[in-house]
């Protein structure tokens, strides 16, 4: 795993009225957000290449199914290089934490729209995009890695 990242297991409940999952509750609960959103994203599109230069952000996919890709462009991390994939949604809720430096994208997989809560701590204005070749990340988004 990339050094900083990490990722947390949410529990979930169903019953008669349907689905509940908690994102936070006292201790897990973030002090410093700057920003907590809803993003919704179509089945198959990629999103990718951001770096939140000087903000925690916070992924939880709670519809559909998202691949999470993140690489390590951190000089001096001991995880410098390293591409991680990882599948949070419905059937696998998850909170991601990705540290500041650490590149981000997804693509919604399956056959329905994804939506993903993000919430930041820090700077959102410090947030930079990165197209495919600027990024030069060495990541197929039709491969799944083993």
């Amino acid at each position: 795993m990339i050094e900083g990242v990490s990722v947390r297991e949410l529990g979930s409940s169903l019953d008669a009225a349907g689905l509940s999952m908690g994102l936070w509750d006292g201790d897990g609960a973030p002090a410093g957000l700057s920003r907590a959103s809803f993003r919704t994203t179509f089945p198959g599109v990629v999103e990718a290449w951001f770096d939140r230069e000087r903000a925690i952000e916070r992924i939880t996919c709670l519809k559909g199914t998202i691949k999470l890709v993140l690489c390590d462009r951190r000089e001096g991390s001991a995880t410098h290089g390293e591409v991680v994939e990882l599948f949070l949604g419905e059937y696998r809720f998850r909170e991601v934490i990705v540290p500041p430096g650490v590149l981000r994208g997804w693509k919604a997989v399956g056959s329905r729209s994804a939506t993903i809560f993000q919430a930041l701590e820090g700077e959102e204005s410090a947030s930079l995009y990165y197209t495919r070749d600027e990024a030069g990340i060495p990541y197929d988004w039709e491969i799944v890695m083993q």
